[in-house]
């Protein structure tokens, strides 16, 4: 396994890990006076804007997660893409 790999799958496991993290936070410290999670919730508006679902005690820790996951998932894009210039402009 080359190193570019081994940062891609690093960087994509740690982001599933955080997002997933903070989706179970959210369903966890749900707001009691909304319907429960269901089929009709929409994921990414929960994702982000938690503070319509949550109470605010976790808010702040489910925002870091959320933001620390996409960042960590859009960092192995761009490994994807560096790897594909390096392959595509190989001399």
């Amino acid at each position: 396994m080359s190193v570019t790999e081994a940062v891609f799958l690093t960087l994509l496991f740690l982001g599933i890990a955080a997002l997933l993290t903070g989706v179970v936070l959210t369903r966890v410290h749900w707001r009691p006076d909304l319907p429960p999670y269901g089929r009709g919730t929409r994921v990414l508006h929960m994702t982000f804007h938690p503070q319509a679902y949550v109470t605010d005690a976790p808010l702040r820790a489910i925002r870091a997660l959320n933001l620390t996951g996409a960042s960590l998932l859009a960092g192995a894009v761009i490994v994807v893409l560096y790897e594909i210039l390096r392959v595509t402009f190989a001399r």
